[in-house]
Protein backbone atom coordinates (compact mmCIF):
# COMPACT_ATOMS: atom_id res chain seq x y z
CA UNK A 1 0.00 0.00 0.00
CA UNK A 2 1.84 3.43 -0.90
CA UNK A 3 0.94 6.77 0.02
CA UNK A 4 0.55 9.39 -2.33
CA UNK A 5 -1.16 12.92 -2.24
CA UNK A 6 -3.75 14.10 -4.10
CA UNK A 7 -5.87 17.25 -4.56
CA UNK A 8 -9.21 17.38 -2.47
CA UNK A 9 -12.37 17.58 -4.54
CA UNK A 10 -14.11 20.83 -3.59
CA UNK A 11 -16.37 21.10 -0.56
CA UNK A 12 -15.30 17.55 0.80
CA UNK A 13 -13.24 16.99 4.24
CA UNK A 14 -9.98 16.56 4.83
CA UNK A 15 -8.65 13.36 6.10
CA UNK A 16 -5.45 11.18 6.40
CA UNK A 17 -6.14 8.11 3.89
CA UNK A 18 -3.74 5.48 1.93
CA UNK A 19 -4.11 4.03 -1.06
CA UNK A 20 -5.03 0.08 -1.40
CA UNK A 21 -4.77 -1.78 -4.63
CA UNK A 22 -6.59 -4.89 -5.87
CA UNK A 23 -6.84 -6.53 -9.44
CA UNK A 24 -9.55 -4.21 -10.78
CA UNK A 25 -8.17 -0.62 -9.10
CA UNK A 26 -7.05 1.55 -6.36
CA UNK A 27 -9.05 2.95 -3.55
CA UNK A 28 -8.78 5.54 -1.13
CA UNK A 29 -8.68 3.97 2.59
CA UNK A 30 -9.52 7.11 5.19
CA UNK A 31 -7.53 6.47 8.14
CA UNK A 32 -10.54 6.44 10.21
CA UNK A 33 -11.83 3.35 8.39
CA UNK A 34 -8.69 1.47 9.05
CA UNK A 35 -9.15 -1.84 10.89
CA UNK A 36 -12.80 -2.36 9.45
CA UNK A 37 -13.72 -5.13 7.46
CA UNK A 38 -14.11 -3.96 4.07
CA UNK A 39 -11.26 -1.43 4.22
CA UNK A 40 -8.77 -4.00 5.48
CA UNK A 41 -9.83 -6.38 2.88
CA UNK A 42 -8.79 -3.70 -0.15
CA UNK A 43 -5.78 -3.34 2.11
CA UNK A 44 -4.70 -6.80 1.55
CA UNK A 45 -5.20 -6.73 -2.07
CA UNK A 46 -8.79 -8.62 -2.05
CA UNK A 47 -11.37 -7.88 -4.09
CA UNK A 48 -14.99 -7.57 -2.30
CA UNK A 49 -17.71 -9.53 -3.21
CA UNK A 50 -15.62 -11.05 -6.32
CA UNK A 51 -18.85 -13.33 -7.67
CA UNK A 52 -20.62 -10.42 -7.20
CA UNK A 53 -18.68 -8.32 -9.18
CA UNK A 54 -18.28 -10.92 -11.76
CA UNK A 55 -21.99 -11.51 -12.51
CA UNK A 56 -22.54 -7.36 -12.81
CA UNK A 57 -19.47 -7.55 -15.45
CA UNK A 58 -21.07 -10.16 -17.60
CA UNK A 59 -24.35 -8.37 -17.06
CA UNK A 60 -22.82 -5.15 -18.19
CA UNK A 61 -20.91 -7.20 -21.22
CA UNK A 62 -24.00 -8.17 -22.67
CA UNK A 63 -26.56 -5.60 -21.89
CA UNK A 64 -24.26 -2.96 -22.75
CA UNK A 65 -27.15 0.03 -21.04
CA UNK A 66 -26.38 2.00 -17.26
CA UNK A 67 -25.74 0.36 -14.09
CA UNK A 68 -27.36 1.90 -11.09
CA UNK A 69 -24.81 1.15 -7.84
CA UNK A 70 -24.52 2.24 -4.43
CA UNK A 71 -24.36 2.71 -1.99
CA UNK A 72 -20.47 3.62 -3.53
CA UNK A 73 -18.66 3.53 -0.14
CA UNK A 74 -15.23 3.85 -0.86
CA UNK A 75 -15.90 3.29 -4.34
CA UNK A 76 -14.90 -0.28 -4.32
CA UNK A 77 -16.76 -1.85 -7.09
CA UNK A 78 -16.28 1.14 -9.56
CA UNK A 79 -12.95 0.37 -11.70
CA UNK A 80 -14.52 -3.04 -12.09
CA UNK A 81 -17.71 -2.08 -13.19
CA UNK A 82 -16.35 1.35 -15.27
CA UNK A 83 -14.28 -1.21 -16.93
CA UNK A 84 -17.26 -3.06 -18.38
CA UNK A 85 -19.09 -0.10 -19.91
CA UNK A 86 -20.39 -0.18 -23.20
CA UNK A 87 -18.94 2.97 -25.22
CA UNK A 88 -21.67 5.09 -24.17
CA UNK A 89 -23.22 4.00 -20.97
CA UNK A 90 -22.63 5.48 -17.50
CA UNK A 91 -22.01 4.70 -13.74
CA UNK A 92 -25.01 6.12 -11.33
CA UNK A 93 -24.12 5.97 -7.82
CA UNK A 94 -24.60 7.82 -4.82
CA UNK A 95 -23.19 8.22 -1.21
CA UNK A 96 -24.27 10.23 1.69
CA UNK A 97 -21.70 10.55 4.14
CA UNK A 98 -19.91 13.33 3.93
CA UNK A 99 -16.33 11.14 4.68
CA UNK A 100 -17.15 7.89 2.55
CA UNK A 101 -18.39 10.12 -0.26
CA UNK A 102 -14.77 11.87 -0.32
CA UNK A 103 -12.85 8.40 -0.37
CA UNK A 104 -15.03 7.48 -3.36
CA UNK A 105 -14.18 10.85 -5.13
CA UNK A 106 -10.54 10.18 -4.77
CA UNK A 107 -11.18 6.43 -5.78
CA UNK A 108 -12.41 8.09 -9.25
CA UNK A 109 -9.39 10.19 -9.48
CA UNK A 110 -6.82 7.42 -8.48
CA UNK A 111 -8.07 5.29 -11.55
CA UNK A 112 -9.43 8.38 -13.98
CA UNK A 113 -12.91 7.17 -14.24
CA UNK A 114 -14.66 9.93 -16.35
CA UNK A 115 -18.20 8.25 -16.53
CA UNK A 116 -19.50 7.71 -13.18
CA UNK A 117 -22.35 9.98 -11.40
CA UNK A 118 -21.61 10.50 -7.43
CA UNK A 119 -23.78 12.78 -5.52
CA UNK A 120 -23.68 13.14 -1.84
CA UNK A 121 -26.99 11.64 -1.41
CA UNK A 122 -28.96 8.69 -0.02
CA UNK A 123 -31.42 7.33 -1.59
CA UNK A 124 -35.11 6.79 -1.02
CA UNK A 125 -39.07 6.44 -1.60
CA UNK A 126 -39.03 10.33 -1.60
CA UNK A 127 -36.80 13.67 -1.68
CA UNK A 128 -36.01 15.10 1.13
CA UNK A 129 -33.48 14.41 4.42
CA UNK A 130 -33.02 11.22 6.43
CA UNK A 131 -30.89 10.33 9.72
CA UNK A 132 -28.19 8.26 8.49
CA UNK A 133 -26.01 6.32 11.78
CA UNK A 134 -22.82 7.08 11.48
CA UNK A 135 -21.43 6.06 14.48
CA UNK A 136 -22.90 3.03 17.05
CA UNK A 137 -22.89 5.81 19.71
CA UNK A 138 -22.12 9.43 19.97
CA UNK A 139 -18.14 9.09 20.32
CA UNK A 140 -17.87 6.25 18.99
CA UNK A 141 -15.38 4.93 16.31
CA UNK A 142 -17.28 5.23 12.50
CA UNK A 143 -19.27 2.77 11.23
CA UNK A 144 -17.68 2.96 7.78
CA UNK A 145 -19.77 0.37 5.48
CA UNK A 146 -22.13 -0.40 8.26
CA UNK A 147 -23.56 2.79 8.09
CA UNK A 148 -27.05 3.20 7.79
CA UNK A 149 -30.42 5.28 7.20
CA UNK A 150 -31.62 5.15 11.22
CA UNK A 151 -35.51 6.83 11.24
CA UNK A 152 -35.83 8.46 14.31
CA UNK A 153 -32.45 8.17 15.27
CA UNK A 154 -30.42 11.83 16.74
CA UNK A 155 -27.68 12.72 18.51
CA UNK A 156 -24.08 13.70 17.22
CA UNK A 157 -23.48 9.76 15.88
CA UNK A 158 -26.39 10.91 13.39
CA UNK A 159 -26.04 12.90 10.27
CA UNK A 160 -28.70 14.16 8.63
CA UNK A 161 -28.13 13.55 4.72
CA UNK A 162 -29.83 14.71 1.47
CA UNK A 163 -32.21 12.15 0.18
CA UNK A 164 -33.45 11.90 -3.24
CA UNK A 165 -35.45 9.41 -5.34
CA UNK A 166 -33.49 6.96 -8.00
CA UNK A 167 -35.96 8.23 -10.43
CA UNK A 168 -34.66 12.14 -9.79
CA UNK A 169 -31.22 10.86 -9.76
CA UNK A 170 -30.98 9.34 -13.12
CA UNK A 171 -32.19 11.23 -16.23
CA UNK A 172 -35.17 9.92 -17.72
CA UNK A 173 -33.69 8.65 -21.03
CA UNK A 174 -31.22 6.88 -19.76
CA UNK A 175 -31.25 3.34 -20.42
CA UNK A 176 -30.51 1.51 -17.35
CA UNK A 177 -30.42 -2.41 -17.42
CA UNK A 178 -28.95 -3.35 -14.06
CA UNK A 179 -29.57 -1.79 -10.85
CA UNK A 180 -27.56 -3.02 -7.35
CA UNK A 181 -28.73 -1.66 -4.43
CA UNK A 182 -26.70 -2.65 -1.03
CA UNK A 183 -27.64 -0.12 1.59
CA UNK A 184 -27.74 -1.86 5.22
CA UNK A 185 -31.25 -2.57 4.80
CA UNK A 186 -33.43 0.31 3.00
CA UNK A 187 -33.34 -1.51 -0.50
CA UNK A 188 -37.02 -1.51 -0.32
CA UNK A 189 -37.65 1.89 -0.05
CA UNK A 190 -34.81 2.93 -2.43
CA UNK A 191 -36.94 0.33 -5.09
CA UNK A 192 -39.75 2.89 -4.40
CA UNK A 193 -38.28 5.43 -5.72
CA UNK A 194 -36.97 3.71 -8.58
CA UNK A 195 -40.62 2.80 -9.67
CA UNK A 196 -40.44 5.35 -13.46
CA UNK A 197 -37.00 3.89 -13.63
CA UNK A 198 -37.90 0.05 -13.26
CA UNK A 199 -40.95 0.15 -15.40
CA UNK A 200 -38.94 1.97 -18.67
CA UNK A 201 -35.73 -0.06 -18.64
CA UNK A 202 -37.39 -3.38 -16.68
CA UNK A 203 -33.54 -3.68 -15.24
CA UNK A 204 -31.67 -7.04 -13.85
CA UNK A 205 -32.11 -6.02 -10.12
CA UNK A 206 -29.40 -7.34 -7.57
CA UNK A 207 -30.47 -6.53 -4.06
CA UNK A 208 -28.94 -7.25 -0.73
CA UNK A 209 -30.61 -9.86 0.95
CA UNK A 210 -28.62 -10.40 4.67
CA UNK A 211 -31.41 -9.50 6.21
CA UNK A 212 -34.31 -12.10 7.09
CA UNK A 213 -36.86 -12.21 4.56
CA UNK A 214 -35.55 -9.65 2.79
CA UNK A 215 -35.90 -11.64 -0.60
CA UNK A 216 -39.61 -12.23 0.55
CA UNK A 217 -40.12 -8.60 0.81
CA UNK A 218 -38.67 -7.11 -2.63
CA UNK A 219 -40.52 -10.23 -4.47
CA UNK A 220 -44.04 -8.62 -2.86
CA UNK A 221 -43.51 -5.28 -3.97
CA UNK A 222 -42.19 -6.01 -7.46
CA UNK A 223 -45.06 -8.18 -7.70
CA UNK A 224 -47.67 -5.74 -6.36
CA UNK A 225 -46.04 -2.64 -8.23
CA UNK A 226 -45.00 -4.03 -11.59
CA UNK A 227 -46.61 -7.31 -12.25
CA UNK A 228 -46.80 -6.78 -16.11
CA UNK A 229 -42.90 -7.09 -15.59
CA UNK A 230 -43.04 -10.43 -13.70
CA UNK A 231 -39.78 -10.75 -11.42
CA UNK A 232 -38.77 -13.55 -10.20
CA UNK A 233 -35.54 -14.99 -8.67
CA UNK A 234 -32.69 -16.37 -10.63
CA UNK A 235 -30.41 -17.25 -7.72
CA UNK A 236 -27.78 -15.49 -5.55
CA UNK A 237 -24.32 -14.76 -5.44
CA UNK A 238 -23.14 -13.44 -1.91
CA UNK A 239 -25.53 -12.05 -0.25
CA UNK A 240 -27.39 -10.96 -2.78
CA UNK A 241 -30.46 -11.95 -4.78
CA UNK A 242 -30.74 -11.49 -8.61
CA UNK A 243 -33.99 -10.82 -9.51
CA UNK A 244 -34.86 -11.17 -13.65
CA UNK A 245 -38.00 -9.92 -15.40
CA UNK A 246 -39.55 -12.12 -17.33
CA UNK A 247 -38.76 -12.55 -21.18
Amino acid sequence: MNQITLEQPACSPRFGFSIAENAYGRYCIPDAFRKRDLPDLLCSGAVYEPRTLHFLRRALDETGGDIVTGGAFLGDFLPALHDRLAPDARIHSFEPAPLTHAAACHTIILNGLDRVTLPKVAVGAHDGILPLQVMRREGGAPLAAAARIAPGGEGSHVAMVKAMRIDDLVPAGRRVTILQLDLEGFELEALKGAAGLIARNRPILVLDESRANAREAYLAHLSDAFPQIGYHAAGSTETNVILLPEG
